[in-house]
């Protein structure tokens, strides 16, 4: 049997073996370079996965969309535009053609949604619009896992509806 030195290799006349390290020098050299480097190893993984979040997550929720594109598919496709802020806060107004629904009631009217977007040959697109865009995110995977395929969030939320310009009426 060969005799083995204090780096871990082998030592015998006639062997092949005796200038490479031994298996248990090679598996202690594995552990301890992934010891000596975990922080870089879990930061080359996290910035990995957050790279490929937006692949992933790409066909589950809505496609953002801004305030001049939302205004084209209003005129040119006939969108159906909800409003999932709450009711309280509807006193800076809303939209003329908005349909409000909030956010919390969304589930329920899922089914009253499909029918209004299924009224032509083809399904209508959806345009969804809370205060400044967060909820829309939500809302929109629950509308997508419902079946509906063009749903669009409102980049910016009512906030940037008013801010465009664009038309506001005051419910009371």
């Amino acid at each position: 049997f060969p005799s083995h030195d204090r780096k871990g290799f082998a030592h015998t006349r006639h062997s092949i073996i005796s200038r490479f390290p031994s298996p248990f020098r090679i598996e202690r050299l594995r552990v301890q370079f992934f010891v000596d480097n975990i922080i870089l190893i879990a930061a080359a993984f996290i910035s990995g996965a957050l790279l490929m979040w937006p692949l992933v997550a790409k066909g589950t929720s809505a496609r953002a969309i801004n305030t001049l594109g939302a205004t084209q598919l209003l005129n040119s496709q006939d969108a159906l535009l909800i409003d999932l802020r709450e009711t309280k806060e509807l006193a800076k107004g809303s939209p003329p053609q908005a349909l409000h629904i909030p956010l919390s009631n969304l589930p329920a009217q899922i089914d009253d949604i499909k029918k209004r977007a299924d009224k032509g040959k083809a399904q209508a697109p959806v345009i969804l619009m809370c205060q400044s865009g967060w909820r829309g995110a939500k809302a929109g995977r629950l509308l997508r896992k419902a079946g509906i395929e063009a749903v669009f969030n409102l980049e910016g939320g009512f906030d940037a509806w008013q801010q465009a310009g664009l038309p506001v009426t005051k419910r009371s």
